[in-house]
Formats: structure tokens, sequence, C-alpha cells
């Protein structure tokens, strides 16, 4: 009697897309899940194992090989989060994506950083749509910008104090601020001797 012994098929990743484009559908993609695939994708094709992947991906090997072989299968679309649009067209479409992009590197129509605030009034300009914040978050997303805040500034924050620190260390502040006070020559050394036992 005979025994055929099967062996594992090793997985690979079909060149659907560029290794770089991979890397940047990973970094716009807007939903959790559609962002976990694509890593997926992104680390087998760098030549992780299915159980590297599964760990730092935290999800169990299989997901990450049926993970693999859909994209192989399906190509990118196979990736996307069909549940997210439950259906209905996404409201705001690539092109206007690239064109929110281009107007995006340049100052915003009040001057100031952008803002999904302003990113709602610009998709209502051009496009005569109304959109949420939530989804002008995601179109900046999708154009490959991240959220920005300005650094947090304490209120009794001292300049001068900030200035000398960048210029040579706190040294000249407390050189100035205070007055030194003379210490006494220590009495101990090497004359000391301790207890022995």
């Amino acid at each position: 009697m005979e025994f055929e012994v099967k062996l594992p098929s090793i997985l690979h990743v079909l060149p659907h897309l560029s290794p770089e484009e991979v890397v940047k559908r990973f970094k716009r993609c807007v939903s959790a899940g559609e962002r976990l695939r694509w890593q997926a994708v992104m680390l087998k094709a760098e030549g992780r194992t299915a159980v590297d992947i599964a760990d730092v991906c935290k999800r169990r090997e299989d997901w990450v090989r049926r993970t693999v072989r859909a994209y192989n299968e399906g190509g990118p679309e196979a990736l996307r989060d069909h549940r997210q649009s439950n259906g209905r067209a996404f409201l705001v479409d690539d092109s206007a994506i690239e064109l929110l992009r281009a107007a995006m590197r340049g100052p915003s129509p009040d001057g100031g950083f952008w803002s999904a605030r302003k990113v709602v009034r610009w998709i209502a300009e051009k496009y005569g749509i109304t959109v949420s914040e939530s989804t002008a978050l995601a179109c900046m997303t999708r154009a490959g910008f991240t959220k920005q805040a300005p650094r947090p500034k304490h209120p009794d924050a001292n300049e001068e104090a900030q200035v000398a620190f960048k210029k040579g260390g706190l040294r000249a502040v407390f050189e100035t601020s205070f007055e030194r006070i003379p210490t006494p020559k220590s009495s101990s050394g090497r004359k000391t001797k301790g207890d022995s036992a």
C-alpha cells in the first residue's frame, strides 16, 4: 500500500502591483480591515512567512493564506472592504481624490492648514454635494494626507528658558537665576575606614 505525501504549496504574491504601489495602497487605506489585508499582502511580498505575518497582524495563519490567495485570484479589488459602502457607490471617486490631492498640496482657500471642514467646503463648491467631516477625513486619507495638529503649548511656558535650552542647555538660565551656595569640602575620603566585621 502506497501513501502519497502531499507537501503544502508555497504561498507567493502575484505581481498585480509593484511593491511600491502595494505600500502606497496600504498607507492610503481608510478601513482598518482593508489596511490589515494590504499589510498581510505587503509582508508576504517582502518574503515573510505566514506564521510571522499572522503574529504581526494578530490573525491566524489560515487567514493570511486566504487573504494572499484572494489577492492572487482577484487582484487589488479583492482586498477592498465591500461592507464599507453597503452597496452604495462612494460619493467621491478616484478622479476627485486626485484633484483634492493637487488642491491640498497648495494653501487652503482661507490660508492656514487644511482641515476636514475646509475639505467639506471644497467638495461642496467643486461638486455640489454635501459630505460629513468623517467622509472628508476619509478623502484626505485616500489623498495621502494624515491628520496634523500643532504641538501643544503650556500656558505657563517660559519662552526665555526654552530659547536658552535650545542654545546650550539650562546652565545659562540657572546661573543667572540662582546664587551659588558654597559647599564645604568633605572630610570623608580615602582616610575614612568603615567598620569591619
